[in-house]
């Protein structure tokens, strides 16, 4: 039991840090304000990890693939163990490419939770800074959905279809991260 709980603590930890490295890459793409409260979590709990490997991989103008990189590192280190804790057979060649379904699976929890945050943003503190930091996040995702959905009764119902789709890819990718296909 004890087990379960300390692999449950290093899921949680390591997703955390994971969709802090893909959210401050998304960030640096995107060229917001590294002042900005959302930007600056991202940046304070990441720094540890991106500022040694962009010594190795300089950033560009619109990349910082130091961060890039650190989010690949954590997930191979999350590919590795995940196979360790549920008893699958740690082959080199596997771990490396549940690794980057673990990175697409960050990539779509991330999309989910920003998406949550942001419609409970808009209902409770619209005036919030956070919330245009998070318009400005989400906006690629939802604008084209919602010009695809009509509105029903001046509601905009392209969150409620972004969740679903970030839960359909979470739902063919988390099996395919935990290396549950490749035996």
């Amino acid at each position: 039991m004890f087990a379960n709980f300390v692999a449950f603590l290093f899921n949680m930890i390591t997703t955390f840090i994971g969709c802090l490295l893909l959210l401050r890459t998304y960030i640096f793409y995107q060229r917001l304000s590294i002042f900005d409260p959302i930007a600056r979590l991202a940046w304070a709990t990441t720094n540890w990890l991106v500022v040694p490997l962009s010594q190795v991989f300089r950033p560009t103008q619109r990349w910082e693939p130091a961060s890039i990189v650190g989010a690949y590192i954590m997930a191979f280190v999350v590919a590795f163990v995940s196979r360790e804790v549920h008893g699958l057979p740690v082959d080199l060649l596997m771990v490396p490419v549940c690794a980057i379904f673990v990175v697409i699976r960050w990539l779509a929890e991330l999309v989910l939770w920003g998406t949550v945050i942001f419609v409970a943003l808009s209902w409770l503190q619209p005036t919030s800074p956070s919330y245009a930091m998070l318009w400005r996040l989400t906006n690629p995702f939802l604008g084209p959905i919602s010009r695809m959905v009509p509105r029903i009764a001046n509601i905009d119902f392209s969150p409620v279809v972004v969740f679903l789709l970030a839960n359909v890819v979470l739902y063919w990718v988390a099996p395919l991260s935990q290396g549950y296909l490749f035996m």
